[in-house]
């Protein structure tokens, strides 16, 4: 990597680089106005120059050669003598694109500190004393199915008969196939990993102790009976951090957001006139 720093240190002496800087300030002048130390003044000092760099070695996992950096530098400068014209010139004006994303780089500003904070135990807590519903690990279902074929009217139209055999107590034991019969303590990850989301989302809403059916799933149609459902244990931090930090970030980050700029609203006059 020093390579490139000494010819970075060389080049930053070459008549080239003056010669760039001091074309930008002859377009200045014939823009119209001379240049002074604040916006009509680029620099390309050695940590402009080092960054310019590094964002090189970044996306090509190499340093610049000679002629590398001489474009990285004229495109820098370009950059800066186009960009500070079309401000000048008002061109940034009614351009959603540019009001959207010097919204989003001071919206980045603001949540900045709140990204890279650490909340204390107590902070998370109170996360999850507020929606303990929302850290809850999920219920947990146990049940029995009885796998009736691939989806079709006629099985459709045998499943009233099943359910009545079913709830006098008589076994039907419905077509072969590779599923277990009985499932115990499975939550609705598990059940829709091995019958699909529709069978898992229709459990979740069925009573516990009766047949009911027919239930679709990946395969087929199901008969199914409930047979017990554990209720929700306490969330407690040590299981949940991740999920309650990742929760309590995002709230740090637009509480941020809204501080800052109820901030700079503060020193607008917003109208909002009539019939808009």
């Amino acid at each position: 990597m020093s390579d490139w720093r000494d010819r970075l240190r060389r080049l930053l002496a070459e008549p080239l680089v003056h010669f760039l800087l001091a074309g930008a300030v002859v377009y200045a002048l014939l823009a119209g106005r001379a240049p002074d130390l604040g916006e009509r003044r680029i620099v390309v000092d050695r940590a402009v120059a080092e960054a310019l760099v590094q964002r090189f070695v970044e996306a090509f996992h190499r340093p610049p050669d000679q002629g590398e950096i001489d474009g990285l530098i004229r495109d820098h400068v370009a950059d800066q003598v186009y960009y500070r014209e079309a401000l000048r010139l008002g061109l940034d004006k009614d351009d959603e694109v540019v009001v959207r994303r010097m919204r989003r780089k001071l919206e980045q500003a603001a949540a900045s500190d709140a990204e890279t904070r650490t909340p204390s135990d107590a902070e998370l807590q109170a996360l999850i004393d507020k929606d303990p519903a929302r850290y809850a690990a999920e219920p947990r279902l146990s049940f029995e199915q009885v796998y009736l074929g691939a989806d079709n009217p006629a099985i459709r139209a045998q499943a009233p008969a099943l359910l009545r055999q079913l709830a006098s107590g008589q076994r039907v034991d419905g077509v072969p196939a590779p599923l277990e019969r009985v499932h115990t303590g499975e939550d609705s990850a598990t059940i829709a990993a091995g019958f699909g989301d529709e069978f898992a989302v229709a459990l979740a809403s069925q009573p516990v102790g009766s047949w009911h059916g027919p239930v679709k799933s990946g395969l087929g149609l199901h008969l199914v009976r409930i047979t017990a459902r554990t209720a929700s244990a306490k969330p407690v931090l040590a299981k949940v951090r991740q999920r309650v930090e990742n929760d309590w970030r995002a709230a740090a980050v637009r509480d941020a957001q809204a501080r800052d700029y109820a901030r700079m609203a503060k020193g607008y006059d917003i109208v909002i006139e009539p019939g808009h």
